[in-house]
């Protein structure tokens, strides 16, 4: 199986994407434990979709689970049962969106589908059996207005007779299955539907759609708006014609045409007045759509980015090139601007394109708070602020997995019993509260609970048994000790659970969040909870720096987190008793870090006086970073370290990445917040 095949592809984005979207509904539905009309018709639809699509792809076993799941939600939607156990049913249906989960991953790894799902299979059917078995009153109304009930008669029902012809974009794949989900989308809205090709999963079906289009007549109460509007919410339609035909029309299919008595008694009615032709003018009903967006694989952002990437280097190149120094070309530097405007307009745009709301991975988090709560038997509310924060996509990747430790940690470790909490003067539901929030070129992503917070006597104690530190309890701060919770192997939980208690997982969270370019840290208040910020940057590809020379080397610091530079006086300059050079500012002490000596840079200056003292602002402090030369502005396209160095070496605390300068040479980019803590 190839995970590249386009069609595969499609099938598991848009797979995917409904099942996200169904463990959304569900989670929050679950909240009113029940599911509204429109909530039974969007699972009916998402799994009637799978089932179909993934037949067409050969997978049946996740067909049979889609079909099991569908069945039973079909039989909901008909009897809607007054005495269903919705908590059996929100598990059942979760358990099947986790099991589609676990096959597309093995799919886009280029594995095959596990071969069966009989205990679930079964499960969702033998309950089913239960519903069905149950005698229950009749429902006081209909899901729909009208169902497929051929018994009925067509002509003798209310409402207007429609022909719908949709195109589908280009090259979308599976247009068959595509027209199936646009009947399944209509079908509670309409008394009768008819489509060409009438068997949409023949062979040659998608060939007729992409040929012709794809036809559907209906007959329908509903006005041609309402029924419009559900047509566009269709993904990759390209465009539609919606409009009225008249009863008895030849345009009609032969099914739904009138009575012959009908006919005739309508043509005697109609000679000698202005009959309008058949099918009448479609310009007056018609509605065009066209989709103001597109799919499009990541890789060829990447590969974007890396061209807007190699083509601010290259225009450094130009505008700085050494041949030019000393010149007076006016024309030259006219259209030299212009390009930097130009490319800074695409840089911004691609940049753009990458960013995605952080909604989607907060709104996962619904997900592990629910089946927390039914395990550890706490009752937690989760709280999203600012869930619209944009973040590049290669980040929110990277966010999940430690937002999802940092979740079940917080329940788990964290938040107290109901009768704890109510014995502390609490409320005995706890509160989880997830937030983003933009600060400047970073986005903080913060996790804080109401719980008991962190023991800090525990935590150093432990500390101190693991050899961890050797300083005296009485000079660790609280930061410092709080901190230790980070470290690898690090647990004060003695019984080990399921969830925590074995010593790992906050290591890994800072882990995958510094290969990100984050960092993490922690504050707690015992009996009052707990927080975690995390500080990403908000992409990976370009920064606003200020290049500095230290002897022969170049750096590059983020201009955002230069507070000021200056050239300092000696007479504000002191020395504590610990060695630590400090420089007094405008009544405030700050420390002083020489780069030289952080770097072990030989023929740099040593005299402040000498050279240039610039303020960073840090995390949670300000401290003064001193360099040999200040030399301007560069904009800088990250680039990972040499792979032969992160080999050797490793990770180089203090340095977040390189950059090729406009001569050709290599500027390494400083990362202010662990050049302060080394």
């Amino acid at each position: 199986m190839n995970p590249n095949d386009p069609m595969l592809e499609v099938y598991l984005y848009e797979n995917s994407t409904l099942i996200e979207q169904l463990e959304n509904l569900l989670v929050e539905a679950e909240k009113s434990e029940t599911l509204s009309d429109d909530q039974i018709n969007e699972t009916f639809r998402v799994m009637h979709t799978i089932k179909g699509s993934s037949a067409m792809m050969n997978f049946d076993s996740i067909a049979l689970v889609a079909h099991s799941v569908e069945d039973l939600f079909s039989h909901i939607r008909e009897k809607r049962p007054r005495n269903a156990d919705w908590s059996r049913i929100f598990d059942i249906v979760l358990q099947s969106v986790d099991y589609f989960k676990i096959e597309f991953a093995k799919i886009s790894e280029g594995q095959d589908p596990a071969a069966a799902a009989d205990s679930l299979i079964d499960d969702i059917n033998s309950y089913l059996n239960q519903l069905k078995s149950r005698k229950t009153p009749p429902p006081e109304e209909r899901l729909s207005d009208y169902d497929d009930d051929e018994s009925e008669d067509l002509f003798d029902l209310p409402g207007r007779f429609y022909k719908l012809r949709a195109f589908f974009e280009k090259d979308c794949k599976m247009e068959n299955i595509r027209a199936f989900g646009i009947v399944n989308s209509l079908q509670n809205f309409c008394s009768k539907l008819v489509s060409v090709p009438e068997d949409l999963l023949a062979t040659d079906a998608d060939a007729e759609i992409v040929s012709n289009g794809f036809v559907l007549y209906m007959k329908s109460s509903s006005d041609a708006e309402t029924l419009k509007k559900v047509v566009g919410e269709t993904m990759f339609l390209h465009s539609f014609d919606f409009y009225n035909i008249e009863d008895g029309s030849d345009e009609l299919p032969a099914s739904m045409r009138k009575r012959p008595e009908d006919r005739a008694k309508a043509k005697e009615d109609a000679a000698g007045g202005d009959v309008s032709a058949p099918g009448g003018s479609p310009t007056a009903g018609e509605a065009f759509l066209k989709q103001n967006f597109i799919s499009v694989n990541l890789s060829k952002l990447d590969k974007l980015m890396n061209l807007v990437g190699e083509l601010v280097t290259t225009e450094s190149m130009v505008t700085k090139n050494p041949d030019l120094h000393g010149l007076t070309l006016d024309n030259f530097e006219k259209s030299a601007r212009q390009l930097r405007k130009l490319t800074d307009e695409l840089q911004d745009i691609v940049m753009s394109i990458r960013m995605v709301p952080v909604s989607g991975t907060f709104h996962k988090m619904h997900r592990i708070v629910r089946d927390m709560s039914k395990k550890v038997s706490k009752d937690v509310e989760l709280v999203l602020v600012g869930e619209e924060t944009e973040v590049d996509k290669n980040i929110i990747d990277n966010l999940s997995d430690p937002l999802m430790h940092l979740i079940r940690n917080a329940m788990d470790h964290g938040l107290e019993t109901a009768q704890e909490r109510e014995d502390a003067g609490k409320s005995p539901i706890g509160r989880i509260t997830l937030e983003a929030r933009n600060t400047g070129g970073d986005v903080l992503i913060i996790v804080s609970d109401d719980g008991r917070g962190l023991n800090r006597q525990k935590i150093i104690e432990k500390a101190i048994a693991n050899g961890v530190t050797s300083k005296p309890e009485a000079e660790i701060t609280d930061r410092e000790a709080y901190n230790f919770v980070l470290l690898p192997g690090f647990s004060t939980k003695e019984q080990v659970t399921e969830f925590s208690g074995r010593g790992v997982g906050m290591d890994v969270v800072v882990k995958n969040i510094e290969k990100v370019g984050g960092m993490v840290s922690l504050e707690s208040t015992p009996g009052h909870g707990m927080t975690i910020t995390i500080k990403i940057p908000l992409t990976l590809a370009i920064v606003d720096g200020m290049l500095i020379t230290v002897a022969n080397n170049l750096y590059i610091l983020p201009v955002l987190t230069i507070r000021e530079s200056f050239k300092p006086d000696m007479k504000d300059v002191i020395v504590d008793p610990d060695g630590q050079e400090m420089i007094m500012i405008r009544g405030e002490v700050y420390p002083i870090i020489r780069l030289h000596e952080r770097f072990s840079v030989p023929g740099a200056l040593t005299n402040f006086e000498d050279g240039i003292m610039m303020m960073i602002e840090n995390d949670s402090f300000a401290y003064c970073l001193f360099a040999d030369k200040l030399v301007g502005e560069q904009q800088a396209v990250v680039k990972p370290m040499p792979n032969y160095i992160s080999k050797t070496i490793g990770k180089i605390p203090g340095m977040e990445g390189s950059s090729i300068l406009g001569d050709g040479s290599i500027a390494l980019i400083l990362d202010v917040n662990t050049v302060a803590e080394q």
